[in-house]
């Protein structure tokens, strides 16, 4: 059995991504702890930041690209990707927890639906 342990580590880890209450990368993640801890590996955040995740401590949004996100909300709920500026937001979308039945074949957990378009702040400096 494997021992768990509660690293100053994890626990720097996890407290970036809730500073932030936004939605980051890992290696957004990974540059902002390594400017507290220096001496931290890239390999170090990401095995931390999955650990994490499967325990649901921080969420974790995957997208087409394959650069998937972190966030702080742990409950369920939609997402936009603007394709201009590569951020993520969170949407007003009601999540529809019916949509976890659809197939009783399965039991499904949860789903993820992500919003592809142009955030209003890039519609906005291209119209002008």
């Amino acid at each position: 059995m494997k021992r768990e342990r509660n690293t100053n580590q994890k626990e720097m880890i996890k407290a970036e991504v809730q500073l932030h209450q936004g939605h980051l990368t890992g290696d957004q993640i990974y540059a902002l702890v390594k400017e507290k801890m220096p001496g931290i590996g890239r390999a170090t955040v990401f095995r931390n930041l999955k650990d994490l995740t499967e325990k649901g401590e921080i969420g974790y949004i995957p997208t087409v690209d394959g650069a998937g996100f972190f966030d702080y909300r742990k409950h369920n709920h939609y997402h936009f990707k603007c394709t201009k500026c590569n951020r993520l937001f969170d949407t007003n979308v009601p999540y529809n927890d019916s949509l976890d039945k659809v197939d009783s074949r399965f039991k499904i957990q949860n789903h993820v639906t992500l919003f592809y378009g142009i955030c209003p702040e890039c519609e906005k400096m291209k119209n002008n």
